[in-house]
């Protein structure tokens, strides 16, 4: 047993001393993974089908009202995804169509609030160029469709209000139906909040299913954990000389010694699982400081992840040292580790999503092990 412990100090300590000397290179390699990461995201971003327009409002003064809807309005996602609100003068909006910096132009008139409360019908100026682009001509009918549900909630308030009879007894007491009785005003009151209740319920209808290349995560979220687990397979290279021709040698004189075979493998699986699991961690907070310190709010730190991060560098350990050890000296495993794991990169869907890569390709890279170990690093990150 303490020939068991002494050579398990002694690999710690030859561990530690090459990777600190790597440690250059290891960060290196997740600056330019970052980097690749970084530019695979502008692509995809920048070549998006539809993108939001940026739209001018003149909102006369004094209007707090309608600023306030129209800032809930502006807030809501379904918004958010079509347009992007900026508020100027009349004037100014206009000019700004004009220049291009805005690609349409909404002016609201005077008093708008109390028309609409009081049943009055105010007209709101809508302005857009002459040739619109295809992202302004969705706007424009989404503004008309809007425009269309207004009116009909606008007539079913109407109609509720002309039914309801003038000398109806207070609100609370039914008729012979089991219906309450309300005033004019009331049957008015009931439906236009019955109508807000229902649009902004609206999401409510339906079951969303998110249907992408990068699943249900954002492209932050996907290439950050394809990094870290490309990172954590090219980490095995430094590990090479755990299996080099002295290392080798020593292991024949431990064996007289009586540390055999597997005792000195274990000791070799869990210096690289120590480390591997060092290198991830330090990953995963590298990570959530830049998503906290950028504003990016892509991950969060949560204690659990650190021990369910121990599974996959234990798993990644077995793999270095199954290759080292059937290719025996440490540079021949070196190489077909990195050509391996080239390939692994290539086809399994961490640079460019299976969605993207031939079918041939797609099919093999899903049962790929580095697909396996992303998707696993993704269910702990997120």
């Amino acid at each position: 047993m303490r020939t068991f412990f002494i050579y398990l100090f002694l690999e710690y300590k030859k561990s530690a001393k090459v990777l600190l000397k790597s440690t250059v290179s290891l960060l290196l390699a997740a600056v330019l993974l970052l980097g690749a990461a970084a530019v695979l995201s502008h692509v995809f971003f920048g070549s998006r089908m539809f993108q939001a327009i940026d739209v001018g409002v003149a909102v006369p003064e004094g209007e707090k009202e309608t600023k306030a809807v129209l800032r809930f309005l502006s807030a809501m996602e379904s918004a958010e995804s079509v347009c992007n609100f900026r508020y100027f003068p009349e004037n100014e909006a206009k000019e700004k169509l004009y220049e291009g910096e805005v690609q349409a132009v909404i002016v609201l008139p005077e008093s708008l609030y109390e028309d609409m409360y009081s049943g009055e019908k105010g007209r709101i100026a809508v302005y857009l160029p002459e040739d619109p682009p295809f992202r302004v001509q969705v706007f424009r009918e989404l503004l008309a469709d809007g425009v269309s549900l207004l009116t009909t909630a606008e007539a079913g308030v109407l109609a509720a209000s002309d039914l309801a009879g003038t000398d109806a007894i207070a609100y609370g007491e039914r008729d012979e139906t089991g219906f309450p009785k309300m005033k004019p005003y009331e049957a008015a009151n009931f439906i236009s909040y019955e109508y807000i209740k229902c649009a902004l319920g609206r999401d409510n209808m339906f079951d969303e299913y998110v249907y992408s290349p990068l699943g249900q995560m954002d492209l932050y979220q996907y290439y950050f954990a394809a990094a870290v687990s490309v990172l954590l397979l090219m980490s095995g290279l430094n590990y090479s000389f755990l299996y080099q021709g002295n290392s080798r040698a020593v292991e024949q004189k431990l064996r007289v010694m009586g540390l055999g075979t597997v005792k000195a493998s274990f000791i070799k699986i869990l210096v690289m699982a120590n480390a591997s699991w060092l290198l991830a961690v330090a990953s995963y907070l590298a990570g959530c400081l830049f998503s906290r310190w950028g504003k990016f709010d892509f991950i969060w730190f949560h204690g659990s992840a650190l021990l369910l991060l121990i599974p996959v560098s234990i798993g990644a350990a077995f793999y270095f040292h199954a290759v080292y050890s059937v290719f025996g000296k440490g540079m021949q495993g070196a190489v077909f580790l990195l050509s391996v794991n080239a390939v692994m990169v290539l086809c399994s869907g961490v640079v460019i999503p299976l969605a993207y890569l031939p079918e041939a390709v797609r099919r093999v890279g899903q049962y790929l092990p580095l697909n396996f170990l992303r998707q696993y690093c993704a269910e702990v990150f997120f």
